[in-house]
């Protein structure tokens, strides 16, 4: 049986090309695409945070007026407000814990390396997928040998 062509098996084909050689995700995204030229370094971080200081203010200022009117709020005289505060509360619990990460520093938004880092592994995963199932002993000795991160790298045994 045969594996029809994929992108994560081209990223494959230059791994086992240059077994041993860590190959950075952003550069075999770069051969893949054609944008940029082979070797460049990585993309920086993106140093813009998911939720800004003054948006965080906001958010943590509307919450706390939301838990004071909740806890002022009979909700038998009208549930249809008191369900209401509670879905924009839980809204705002909602995006300020994904707008934080450990130890509650700010989030930035994803750079370049990380979307490739994540391309990457889940192209190469996909192929080595149909690869097992082509033929079962490639495929599992591809998956022992193949690394798959910010940088990938074929190592024989």
């Amino acid at each position: 049986m045969a594996v029809d062509n994929s992108v994560g098996l081209q990223h494959l084909a230059v791994l086992i090309a240059n077994p041993g050689q860590e190959i950075h995700a952003l550069d075999l995204t770069a051969l893949q695409t054609l944008r940029k030229p082979y070797g460049e370094a990585a993309a920086p971080m993106s140093v813009q945070p998911v939720l800004d200081q003054q948006a965080e203010r906001a958010y943590k200022d509307r919450l706390r007026d939301l838990v004071a009117e909740l806890d002022n709020h009979d909700p038998l005289n009208d549930a249809e407000r008191a369900a209401v505060l509670r879905l924009e509360h839980d809204w705002l619990v909602a995006e300020l814990a994904a707008a934080t990460g450990l130890a509650g520093r700010a989030r930035r938004f994803t750079d370049d390396g990380e979307r490739a880092r994540i391309a990457v592994g889940k192209a190469i995963r996909r192929a080595l997928t149909r690869i097992t199932e082509a033929d079962h002993l490639i495929g599992e000795e591809l998956r022992a040998t193949v690394e798959t991160g910010q940088r990938c790298c074929y190592r024989p045994r």
